[in-house]
């Protein structure tokens, strides 16, 4: 009889585990996207810009406040900050300025006299 119950058991496990296998996680409410498996730059993307003297510069957002960037351009990176601006979104680390303004920017390089203008592309 003992036997026969855990024969039964068995089956019945057996049964429910081939159907929980059939369910598509996309309509389980218990598989939700955990917010550890996706970084928040995903929300993120970089933005290129064609600088006049720089060339490529390319503008990557770190985190998702847009509070810090590294900008690349000239085979180095750059961590910027933010800072107050009157117009758009400027970053500054003392010496290295990036002020974007819709499709334009800004850049003064540290140590360069003069600003160069950007175009998004």
């Amino acid at each position: 009889m003992l036997d026969q119950h855990f024969n039964r058991t068995i089956m019945l496990c057996a049964a429910l585990l081939a159907l929980t296998a059939c369910v598509d996680p996309d309509e389980r409410s218990d598989v939700g996207q955990s917010p550890l498996v996706v970084p928040p730059m995903m929300a993120t993307r970089p933005a290129t810009f064609k600088c006049e003297d720089s060339g490529r510069v390319v503008v990557r957002p770190v985190g998702d406040d847009g509070k810090a960037i590294i900008l690349a351009f000239m085979q180095r990176e750059v961590p910027l900050k933010s800072v107050p601006a009157s117009e758009g979104q400027k970053y500054s680390d003392g010496a290295t300025v990036f002020w974007m303004n819709g499709p334009n920017a800004t850049l003064l390089v540290a140590g360069k006299p003069e600003a160069q203008s950007c175009e998004k592309e």
